[in-house]
């Protein structure tokens, strides 16, 4: 499985939805959020963030933009984390810098806010990829919910195998 990213990722147009497929478990009422306070947690999305943090969970690792539906600014997010990075990525790409700096907060103690300049919305996928098994990954689905994804070798497997059809591997 690649680990490592020399090059930025421009993700073909075409290819973007097989990203945003439904995934398992569609949370559609905040409420339903608390289970997650139990598990290794990442959250992508400047909402998804802040309503972690409204019931109190601080994830292992938070990826905002400050933006939702790619136009609308937020207020600043609280700073409950340990660190805070600030990359750039740009739209539909994932830069090497925003690789490195998930797998840096992977790896490192307490919790990261990574501050993207662009766009974040790719960010689950290197996610999915270094994650432990069992990690909590979630994202917004503007107007629909949160999806949910519990991470394990299938779903690396798969997000691996997409990976690997865009980079011509």
């Amino acid at each position: 499985m690649q680990s490592k990213l020399d090059k930025d990722i421009v993700i073909p147009s075409d290819l973007r939805q097989n990203f945003s497929r439904m995934p398992d478990v569609l949370i559609t009422k905040e409420s339903q959020m608390e289970f997650l306070s139990t598990k290794i947690l990442v959250t992508v999305g400047d909402v998804v963030t802040a309503t972690a943090l409204r019931y109190k969970i601080i994830p292992k690792i938070s990826i905002v933009d400050f933006k939702t539906k790619r136009e609308q600014s937020l207020p600043a997010i609280p700073n409950k984390w340990d660190r805070t990075v600030k990359v750039k990525n740009a739209p539909g790409s994932i830069s090497v810098e925003l690789w490195n700096s998930i797998e840096s907060a992977f790896r490192s103690m307490g919790n990261t806010l990574i501050e993207v300049e662009g766009e974040e919305d790719l960010a689950s996928i290197p996610a999915i990829l270094m994650a432990p098994d069992g990690a909590i990954v979630i994202y917004g689905v503007p107007d629909k919910g949160i999806a949910v994804y519990e991470v394990g070798e299938h779903l690396r497997q798969l997000v691996n195998k997409d990976m690997e059809k865009i980079r011509g591997i």
